[in-house]
């Protein structure tokens, strides 16, 4: 495998995976770093620089998806790779929505996940840095809030659905995570149509 040297974090709860991955990904000119649980990995994902952060989806602690959700809202230019050994199609589209650039299941091989490490980096490496956008960022909650099908859509597809729009991907995640706290300290305070797409998103639990 080429690759470029990057740190990267390997969260699992199982010993033998963050083994194997350190294993692999150190001989492939990694700097490797792993994490025994979620909570544990959260903390040095958000206290540390990583490129690119593996995180296994069902960990007894803090489970994948808020872990996921944790560091889209505080690194979200860090790339994600999911791995699970409880895959299904609702898992992996959740993950899709939250960005996530590559979801692997167990058991995998060296290969599958030198592929899986290389694709999510390619793909940030590739990612427009616009600046934070707060007027369009604006216009999507208000289009969000008045046009039915396209708040549906936002809903329902998440990060997709914005992926020709030149925002960051903080802003994106904001807006698909339901964020109001980061939109109004970014955009300003927003008025009662822009923030009911936010509400509706908060409300609707979905994940």
């Amino acid at each position: 495998m080429v690759a470029t040297a990057g740190r990267i974090l390997v969260v699992d709860d199982e010993p033998v995976v963050n083994q194997s991955c350190r294993r692999v990904l150190t001989e492939a000119g990694f700097e490797v770093q792993t994490a025994q649980s979620g909570r544990e990995g959260l903390s040095r994902a958000c206290t540390q620089e990583f490129d690119l952060v593996i995180t296994d989806l069902k960990m007894p602690d803090l489970d994948g998806m808020n872990l996921i959700r944790s560091l889209r809202k505080q690194r979200p230019n860090t790339a994600i790779v999911v791995i699970t050994g409880y895959g299904t199609i609702s898992s992996a589209i959740e993950a899709t929505r939250l960005g996530v650039a590559q979801y692997i299941e167990k058991p995998f091989t060296p290969e599958e996940l030198s592929r899986a490490v290389n694709g999510a980096l390619a793909e940030a490496a590739e990612m427009p840095k616009a600046e934070i956008n707060a007027e369009l960022v604006r216009q999507v909650l208000l289009r969000a809030s008045t046009d039915h099908s396209f708040g549906e859509r936002l809903l329902m597809e998440g990060s997709r659905v914005l992926s020709g729009l030149p925002l960051t991907s903080e802003a994106k995640a904001a807006i698909v995570s339901g964020d109001i706290v980061w939109i109004e300290k970014q955009c300003g305070e927003l008025s009662s149509q822009e923030r009911d797409w936010l509400e509706r998103r908060l409300q609707a639990e979905i994940w």
